[in-house]
């Protein structure tokens, strides 16, 4: 098995579901998984509306592994860490996701922030890592392995 980790390149089939200043999601067809890449700072609701259209990415594509690069994302507050998990979380598993690995930063309060989300998430439903690098995170989501 073949594994392509690379999250700059297209490959024929992907597809951009959104790309805005805040963050960008696409379907990449090599090799079969949602990449989000956070890009900085998003409002509650460009986050909620953001996640929103992760899941019916997910549902489409019938996505079962997605790596979310959030090294350049910004701390989420409370509410809509709350709002991840009682409404993305169970929408996002019913849509078929199984795995998803987060990329963070070597070290910092989001690395901590996103390691604790990563532990409350994989005890409901969803097997969520934390990664350092994009490499490892795109054979864990697409397999399960490593």
């Amino acid at each position: 098995m073949t594994f392509q980790a690379a999250p700059d390149t297209h490959s024929i089939g992907d597809e951009v579901y959104l790309d805005e200043p805040y963050l960008s999601i696409r379907w990449r067809s090599v090799p079969r998984i949602l990449y989000a890449e956070w890009k900085g700072f998003a409002t509650s609701a460009e986050l909620r509306a953001a996640l929103l259209t992760g899941v019916r990415a997910i549902r489409e594509r019938h996505v079962v592994g997605y790596v979310s690069d959030a090294r350049r994302a910004k701390v989420f507050l409370p509410d809509d860490e709350k709002w991840a998990m009682t409404v993305w979380l169970p929408q996002a598993v019913d849509a078929g996701l199984q795995r998803m690995a987060m990329v963070t930063a070597a070290a910092g309060l989001a690395k901590t922030i996103f390691t604790d989300v990563a532990h409350q998430i994989d005890n409901h439903g969803l097997s969520m890592r934390t990664f350092d690098s994009v490499a490892a995170a795109t054979v864990w989501a697409q397999s399960g392995l490593g």
